[in-house]
This record gives C-alpha cells, structure tokens and sequence, in this order.
C-alpha cells in the first residue's frame, strides 16, 4: 500500500495509551514522514505546542483529567493559532459536536469508529481547510490594504438599504465625513436633492438590466456643502459572506471646468473666424477686386492710340 509521503508533525493529547498506541499505528500506517508527539494532560501539551517548532494537527481526546469538553477545547484553542485540532471522543453527542464544529474545531471523530481511512481523510481534509482558510486570510488582507490604501475615495454600501458598510481615508479626507458619520448615512446623502429621483432611477435600471459594473458621471455634495463632479465605476463584491456595492469615485470637477473652459475658448475662436471671413476679409476682397479692376482699366486706357 502506498503511503502519503507529505512529511507530517502531529501532537496526539490522549490520556488512555491503548488510545494512542492505535492512533500511532494509523498514523504510521498512511503517512511516510511522520513526527508524532504524545501527551496525556493539557498543560504538559501547552508546554509541547510552545516548544515545538511546527505542529501540524492536533488529535484531542474531549476528556483529560486536568479538564474536559467545552472548557478544554476553549483552552487549547487559546494556544493553538490556526493549528487544526481534530475531536476524538468515545461518546456519541451531536449537539456538542456541532458546538465545537462552529467554534473552529475541524472534525468530531468517535473513537470506536476510527480506521485508518477514516483518520487519514480527516486529517487531509483539515489541512485542506486550513490552506483554503488562510488563502482567504490573504485576499482578505490584500483586498483591504488596496482599499485603505487607495488615494481614490471608496467605499462599500449595502445594494438593499443603500447605506455605507466601509469607508476608505481617501473618502473621509474628501467628504469631511467621519467614518462614524458615514456609517450613519446612505449613498443619497452625498448627493443633491434635485438628483436624488436620478439616482434612484439609475439604480433601478441597473437591478433591471441585472448589471454587475457601471459607470458615470454624477454630483456629489461634500460635508461643507460644496458640489464637485465626480466619474464614478462601481462593482458588486462579496464582503461579510454578503453581496455588496463597491464604488471608486474620481472627483472630476477641475478637469471639467477645464474642459468647459477650452470649449468656451472655442467658441470665441470660432466667432474670430467667423469675424474675420465676413466681416474683415469679405469687403478686404471687394475692395482688392475694385484695385484690380481699375488697374485693368488704366492698363487698357494707355493701349489707346
């Protein structure tokens, strides 16, 4: 039979050695690489999981004699991190199990149903979760420092009530806005009264269209009162186990000031033109037409005999 050569360390905390001695042979029996470590109380296991190294499970026996079930689980949970800790109990009680399970434990094993197979999936599977919770850990973390980071304001807020969930320090600085004050509004407070009907008619096409991502242009009232224009993109996300609005908002309102100021540049260009075609060069030409007719004439008049 192939064995799983993953190299391995585990802490087996087991009070009863006929208990351990069978766990040791399934271990022994699945994996290549193993590094098994054994105690029989809770304190003298805290002192093992400091001074290992690396642990990479632990197999826990529900009932020591220093303390047992809820209150040891606890206790070892305190000590262990992120360490996968596997249940192994004589007893049969699925409401403690599901207790345990939605603290954190990652399997609830009886004893006298064990096999190898059993142990050896159990524990593959914990360091599955484990790996798949800690690449949640890290998008979390980089999710968070791109939107805390961000020197474009942002924010988060709920697709149903409309009002801020998250703030970034970008949004707070431009806003004037407390993070406290935010999470007391929603989306329709930084906008003007007469395009609050706008907005909500925008948010309705785009549940009606079913849209994950748009963008816009819009007008947003800062703290101070101040209206600036500002090109919004926004995209649901999941956050909370919830589906949420992610918005980045770019104020624009120099640029389109400066836009409106070309335009208008333009404009007087164009009347110059305009000028200058109809006004100056029309008669400029008559005239230079009359210049060159009498030229003509003259030139004509010195031909005569």
């Amino acid at each position: 039979m192939l064995k799983d050569n993953q190299p391995l360390s585990i802490l087996i905390i087991e009070d009863n050695l006929g208990d351990f001695v069978l766990l040791e042979d399934y271990l022994h029996e699945k994996f290549e690489t193993i590094q098994i470590f054994h105690e029989e109380l809770f304190s003298s296991a805290i002192s093992t999981i400091k001074s290992v190294k690396k642990i990479d499970i632990i197999l826990l026996d529900l009932i020591l004699p220093d303390f047992q079930r809820e209150i040891l689980v606890d206790k070892v949970q305190k000590h262990t991190g992120d360490i996968p800790v596997i249940i192994l109990t004589g007893y049969t009680e699925l409401v403690l199990a599901r207790k345990l399970l939605s603290v954190g434990v990652s399997d609830f094993l009886i004893k006298d149903e064990i096999n190898p197979e059993i142990l050896y999936k159990s524990i593959i599977y914990s360091l599955e979760r484990k790996s798949y919770i800690r690449g949640l850990k890290k998008t979390k973390k980089t999710y968070q420092d791109l939107f805390n980071l961000s020197p474009q304001p942002m924010w988060l807020y709920d697709i149903s009530s409309l009002h801020f969930l998250d703030i970034n320090q970008a949004a707070i600085v431009k806003y004037g806005y407390t993070f406290e004050e935010f999470r007391s509004m929603t989306i329709k407070d930084i906008r003007p009264a007469n395009e609050v009907e706008l907005l909500e008619d925008s948010l309705s096409q785009r549940m009606l269209n079913d849209s994950d991502r748009f963008a816009g242009f819009f007008t947003h009232v800062l703290k101070s009162g101040e209206n600036i224009s500002v090109e919004i993109y926004s995209s649901n996300i999941e956050y909370d186990n919830k589906l949420v609005r992610l918005v980045l908002a770019n104020d624009v309102t120099d640029k389109l000031e400066y836009l409106k100021k070309i335009e208008a540049q333009n404009v007087k260009l164009k009347n110059i033109a305009w000028t200058q075609s109809h006004i100056v060069r029309a008669p400029l030409s008559r005239i230079l037409g009359i210049i060159n007719l009498l030229e003509l004439e003259a030139f004509n008049s010195d031909d005569l005999p």
